[in-house]
Order: structure tokens, then C-alpha cells, then sequence
């Protein structure tokens, strides 16, 4: 089921960018996972990851229109004027050294500030200097895996889910965590308590 609907998304594609001029002998696409339900399209179209029609960083994004395809930024990534080019948050792409690209809340234009943990690939989380992507200070949403990184919603540091779907073929489910019932973590809800 899951590779029909990957070829219908290429042929759907690979008509869309022929209609913009694109040789089908360079479209290779790859369907993404939108982090953000509240933009998905009323087709509940996927966006595409077509590198021979989008700039780098950018996804292949549908729009509400049958034909309606625009490149734009991956998710927690800001478009940067003056370089023309969709940069990760909280990294430091065009800005100076020691510094990294943020969207203030006022403002539409990302803007280089001082990274407070001068190591390009750090933030500041729980006050504390943390590597994007590792997921010890998340520990606590377990049994969900999480690390740090940018919210795309709302481009803020915090603890991001990880999405472990397959872009190729469908995995089986991870089962929930099992534990006997009573316990803390059937308390808590990190587990699913056994029944009799």
C-alpha cells in the first residue's frame, strides 16, 4: 500500500515539474513527513523532497490546487534575504562566527544574535548547553524518543519528537511498553499495564 502511494506521489510530481520544465530524467523524488498537521493541504498531499527542482534545504510543498507545487524551506529552517537560501535555526549558516540565525517573534527576517554556547550545533536548553540532536535531556518523554532541536511549528528549542516512519515501506508498530499494573510508570502513563 505504502509503495502505490509513493508512486502516485512521483507520477503526480513528475507531471507538476514537467509542467515547470524539469526533464523527467531528473526528477528523483522522496516523499517527507509535514511535522506540522496544522498546514497540511486539503488533499492531504505529502511534500516532496525533489532536489533537481528545489534548492538545497528546501522541500517540494503542494498547495491546495491539483497542480500546485512550491519550493520552500524544510521544516525549522528560516529563509535568509540577503543570501537568498533557507538556513536550519539556531545554527549558524550565514551569520559570523560564534553567532547563529533566529526568527525574533516581531519579525518576518531571521537575524544573526551571539550563541550563548559559542559551539556551532549547541543551544541553550533547560539552561544548559545541549548538542542538537542528542537526546538525553529529553529522557523524561520516554517511553516517546525525543531530542533537542527546533520546533517547526513554532521555532523555539525544545524537546522534538522523533518520527521514525518509513519513507519506503510500511515497519511494523513498536508495541507500547508493558509493565505490571499498580507500578509508577503505569502511574505516569510510560507504560501500558499488563490485564489478566
Amino acid at each position: 500500500m505504502c509503495a502505490i502511494k509513493i508512486l502516485i506521489a512521483c507520477l503526480v510530481v513528475s507531471a507538476s515539474a514537467a509542467n515547470n520544465g524539469v526533464r523527467n530524467k531528473d526528477l528523483i523524488g522522496f516523499p517527507e513527513v509535514e511535522e506540522n498537521v496544522n498546514v497540511q493541504n486539503k488533499e492531504n498531499r505529502t511534500p516532496v523532497y525533489l532536489p533537481a527542482t528545489c534548492p538545497l534545504n528546501e522541500l517540494y510543498y503542494p498547495g491546495d490546487q491539483k497542480d500546485d507545487w512550491i519550493c520552500d524551506c524544510r521544516p525549522a529552517f528560516v529563509y535568509h534575504p540577503p543570501t537568498d537560501q533557507c538556513w536550519p535555526a539556531f545554527q549558524r549558516g550565514p551569520c559570523p562566527q560564534n553567532e547563529y540565525l533566529v526568527l525574533p517573534s516581531n519579525s518576518a527576517v531571521p537575524v544573526c544574535v551571539k550563541n550563548p554556547c559559542v559551539i556551532d550545533g549547541y543551544v541553550t536548553y533547560n539552561n544548559n548547553c545541549e548538542r542538537i540532536g542528542s537526546t538525553k535531556p529529553c529522557e523524561h518523554m520516554l517511553p516517546n524518543v525525543a531530542a533537542v532541536g527546533v520546533n517547526a511549528t513554532t521555532l523555539v528549542v525544545s524537546c522534538v519528537r522523533l518520527n521514525f516512519e518509513s519513507r519506503l515501506l510500511d515497519l511494523p508498530k513498536i508495541p507500547d511498553l508493558i509493565c505490571p499494573p499498580g507500578c509508577r510508570r503505569s502511574v505516569s502513563g510510560k507504560c501500558v499495564p499488563i490485564s489478566f
